[in-house]
């Protein structure tokens, strides 16, 4: 906007600009990608690297080998100058042929890089990276993150490597990464998860960033309910399921449901939308009154959601198809939390879903409805056979975008500016859709 200002004698107006909004500042860089010594050996080591949950000291590391013993050697950015080695830890591999252990003691907001050799110190895997979050009570930066969901299909997930090439903070997986429908005890739900991790797109990711993973029905059974399984398969299931991307323990119910601090910028809180649904109840009382107190407790700016099923009331497109399978199916709960949002005037809150083999950017309710003033985003389908309605669908005040495409989901957060920038990349690393977002 142009503010004018009559200077005295003159017979024009002399037009003001108004300053720029402040921004906040962006992490520090980085050095080019670590180069271990040794060279990678694609057999022993054929399922890449991960990392899960970072925080701001730590992160859980994790890699699947045919190998009996590994050393992981770890190094910290220096700057933008180089690397620096931080330790070297001799690992026994269990009889699962996976690895996981969570590195402690690190420094916040700092790029780290790892990887995992063979007992001769010269085979390794390929390098990973991640970054530790930065520190709450330090002043808040710009944080990046990244999402996806739905992975059955179109192989090798190439918008995965664009994703990788961003160096994201972080990666929020929101289910259904593997289609595991016809695996029912442990052997068979891991090779769903080989397969997964085989993946050109997968394996590029992994080695990028951490994941935060949530699971949906199909890492389990299409639509299934814990009363409704075999608690072995239930188990075997998780197991699985942890094995192939590494997480923190919750702390209580489920143990898949959790939260990460980002700093003063960002709580990332994660549900379990499955392992504690009855057929009258969405989530636990227990979760539910853990998710009010994380929302209600949080000092960051924003409060990601991260939730494997909309909560969206998607009844002007689609009407109540499948309505039992999402928020929609369970009025009660759904109100209570969104109401809760709402009365207690808790701000920046983003509702981040998948399951629905598109992407959107919408108000979770038409005009007039109990959280019209909310948003979510569909992120978008890495594989899975994309869903017509977003081809018919047109968008309006309620759907400001809707995506038919293959892509991820990358997504800006500024503090100081209190704006969530939105944006869906497809398999050629182009631009699909974009909104911004003042939350």
């Amino acid at each position: 906007m142009l503010l004018f200002a009559a200077a005295i004698g003159c017979p024009s107006e002399v037009p003001v600009l108004e300053p720029p909004p402040p921004q906040a500042p962006v992490r520090s860089a980085e050095p080019p990608l670590w180069e271990p010594p040794g060279s990678e050996d694609p057999v022993a080591f054929a399922w890449g690297v991960q990392s899960g949950d970072a925080v701001a000291v730590g992160a859980v590391l994790s890699v699947r080998t045919t190998e009996e013993d590994v050393l992981l050697v770890l190094a910290r950015a220096d700057g933008d100058a180089g690397w620096i080695d931080v330790s070297a830890d001799s690992l026994e591999v269990p009889e699962s042929g996976v690895v996981q252990t969570t590195v402690n003691g690190l420094e916040p907001d700092t790029a780290y890089s790892y990887a995992f050799f063979a007992a001769d110190g010269e085979r390794r895997s390929r390098p990973g990276r991640f970054r530790t979050a930065p520190a709450a009570g330090t002043t808040p930066r710009v944080v990046t993150f990244g999402a996806s969901h739905g992975f059955k299909g179109n192989q090798a997930w190439p918008s995965l490597s664009w994703a990788a090439d961003e160096r994201l903070d972080a990666f929020f997986l929101l289910g259904d990464t593997v289609y595991a429908d016809d695996a029912n005890e442990l052997d068979e739900y891991r090779e769903y998860w080989v397969e997964a991790l085989e993946q050109e797109g997968m394996g590029d990711l992994t080695a990028s960033t951490s994941m935060v993973a949530i699971w949906d029905d199909h890492e389990v059974a299409n639509n299934w309910l814990p009363a409704d399984l075999d608690p072995q398969q239930l188990e075997d299931a998780l197991a699985a399921y942890r094995e192939a991307l590494p997480q923190r323990i919750g702390p209580g119910g489920s143990t898949v449901w959790r939260a990460m601090t980002w700093g003063d910028t960002a709580e990332v809180i994660v549900l379990d939308s499955r392992g504690e649904r009855t057929e009258d109840t969405y989530l636990s009382d227990e979760q539910m009154t853990w998710l009010q107190d994380a929302l209600t407790a949080s000092d960051a700016r924003f409060k990601l959601i991260l939730n494997s099923v909309p909560i969206t009331d998607f009844s002007p497109l689609i009407g109540d198809a499948l309505a039992f399978d999402r928020w929609s199916g369970y009025p009660e709960d759904r109100a209570e939390i969104l109401e809760f949002i709402d009365t207690h005037g808790i701000e920046g809150v983003l509702w981040l879903t998948g399951d629905f083999h598109m992407g959107t950017v919408n108000r979770i309710d038409p005009p007039g409805g109990l959280a019209h003033d909310q948003w979510e985003v569909m992120v978008g389908t890495t594989g899975s056979a994309l869903n017509a309605v977003a081809l018919v669908a047109e968008p309006d005040e309620q759907f400001q975008q809707i995506i038919h495409a293959w892509c991820y989901t990358w997504l800006e957060l500024d503090p100081a500016t209190g704006q969530a920038h939105v944006r869906f990349i497809d398999d050629g690393g182009e631009l699909v859709a974009e909104q911004t977002l003042s939350l």
